[in-house]
């Protein structure tokens, strides 16, 4: 991890993910937990936006110019941006349908339905840029993909359901998942940061990481009625 504005962006990661516990503590997602989240992305976004222009030569900008094709043009960009973001919209509605049905027909509880199937649904596209990303030994993209997306579904994502449907969750969330989210989140910081120079992350905690995961989801399984 060479980035330094992703060497500061784990400690924001961090620090968003325990907001959001300290605001659903009381096991519900209100109006005002909804709004605190939206004006906290809104200083998350400034705050990232200033350190990058103050550090022009970090070298996460380095990967992404890099990544930029000279040869196509803004309109056939724009053409094919719009045709993957269709597929990607068709494509992930088909697999949140028919996994969701496929869940309630074996009587998971809608909890466990996000947790597993819908999450997974959804995080494709993460996945597969990080994936990319990896093999073309743009580390600092691949991790920032994932801070970024960790950042944006918290305070983004999370409050349209208390914009939309205020009211109680599952207990579970609180007693499970949450610890569960926060465990995760300090495990990718410390493995991640570089206390004493530039950090990384090799596939021995790359693996570890994987097998917590892969644990966790088997806990959903054993307890998939809650």
């Amino acid at each position: 991890v060479r980035s330094e504005t992703l060497r500061r962006e784990y400690p924001m990661l961090l620090a968003v993910s325990l907001l959001a516990v300290l605001l659903m503590l009381d096991d519900r997602l209100d109006l005002v937990d909804a709004l605190v989240l939206l004006a906290s992305l809104v200083v998350l976004l400034y705050a990232i936006s200033v350190i990058s222009l103050k550090n022009r030569t970090d070298p996460l900008v380095d990967e992404f110019e890099a990544e930029i094709p000279g040869s196509m043009t803004t309109g056939l960009a724009a053409w094919l941006f719009l045709l993957g973001l269709f597929l990607l919209l068709l494509s992930s509605k088909m697999l949140v349908w028919g996994a969701v049905e496929l869940a309630r027909v074996f009587g998971v509880s809608d909890l466990v339905i996000g947790l597993t199937i819908v999450a997974l649904g959804t995080s494709l596209p993460e996945l597969a840029a990080s994936v990319v990303s990896a093999l073309k030994r743009e580390h600092d993209i691949a991790i920032g993909n994932i801070l970024g997306s960790n950042m944006y579904n918290l305070l983004a994502v999370l409050p349209m359901a208390g914009l939309i449907a205020p009211g109680p969750f599952s207990p579970a969330v609180m007693a499970r998942d949450m610890p569960v989210m926060i465990g995760l989140t300090l495990a990718l910081f410390v493995v991640g940061f570089g206390f004493r120079g530039q950090g990384r992350i090799n596939r021995l905690e790359g693996g570890l990481l994987l097998a917590a995961f892969a644990a966790y989801q088997v806990l959903l399984f054993v307890q998939r009625g809650a």
